[in-house]
C-alpha cells in the first residue's frame, strides 16, 4: 500500500451525504451508509467478509490474481482490502421500493 490515507472519492461522497439506493434482486432500497468505527462491529464486518468465500469469488480471484483462485487466497484477497480500504455499512429500509 503506497498512500495509507488515500480516501476514494466515493467514500468522500457518501460522508457528504450519505443517503444511498441500492438495486438487488427483490428491487430499489434506500438506505444509509456509514464508515464502521465501533471495535466490535469493525471486528463481525471483517468475519463476515473475509473468513466467507462463495463461487462468485472464485472469479474475481481469478481477476485480480495470478494463478488458479483457491479458498486461501480469496481470503486473502478480501482481508488486503478490508484492511487497506474504508468498510463502510448500508442499513437499508425494510421494504423496496
Amino acid at each position: 500500500m503506497t498512500r495509507p490515507d488515500f480516501v476514494a472519492g466515493w467514500v468522500w461522497n457518501i460522508r457528504g451525504n450519505p443517503r444511498v439506493r441500492l438495486r438487488m434482486p427483490a428491487g430499489w432500497f434506500d438506505g444509509l451508509a456509514r464508515e464502521i468505527t465501533d471495535r466490535a462491529e469493525l471486528d463481525d464486518a471483517r468475519d463476515a467478509i473475509c473468513e466467507t468465500v462463495d463461487v462468485f469469488d472464485y472469479g474475481e480471484c481469478a481477476v485480480h490474481l495470478r494463478g488458479l483462485p483457491t479458498r486461501a487466497k480469496i481470503k486473502d484477497l478480501h482481508r488486503y482490502w478490508f484492511d487497506t480500504g474504508r468498510p463502510l455499512v448500508i442499513e437499508l429500509r425494510a421494504a423496496p421500493r
